[in-house]
């Protein structure tokens, strides 16, 4: 095998890893907004009305109803809260994933460009 083929294969190898790798970022990207926008749903349907929503207009919420009512308000905000923290560290670590791709890309794109410049270099009967 000649220098050069072995320095086309590699080029084309990265080039095509190039390719799927930002095949996953755009994969990444778009579940990412899927999640974002639930998180905004619930966060504003369901996480804040349900910590504002006010118990004690009603009489019949009265005494022991009242308290019940008001816990399970504080029991929906807590889960609702630890669920969205969840999220929020869940979308973090897609945002770290996509910058290693990222840091991966750059890699392969110098990688390619020194052996753009030594395949340069070769004379024809290398």
């Amino acid at each position: 095998m000649s220098r050069r083929g072995d320095i086309e294969r590699e080029i084309r190898h990265n080039c095509e890893k190039i390719d799927e790798y930002r095949e996953k970022i755009s994969r990444l990207q778009e579940k990412a907004e899927i999640i974002k926008e639930k998180e905004r749903t619930i966060r504003e349907e369901v996480y804040e009305p349900a910590r504002s929503y006010d118990m004690t207009h009603g009489d019949a919420f009265r005494g022991q109803l009242e308290q019940e009512a008001e816990r399970y308000q504080t029991e929906i905000g807590s889960r609702t809260a630890a669920g969205l923290s969840e999220t929020s560290q869940l979308l973090s670590d897609i945002q770290r994933i996509i910058d290693r791709i990222y840091e991966l890309i750059d890699e392969l794109e110098h990688r390619n460009s020194e052996l753009e410049a030594e395949l340069s270099s070769l004379t024809d009967d290398d």
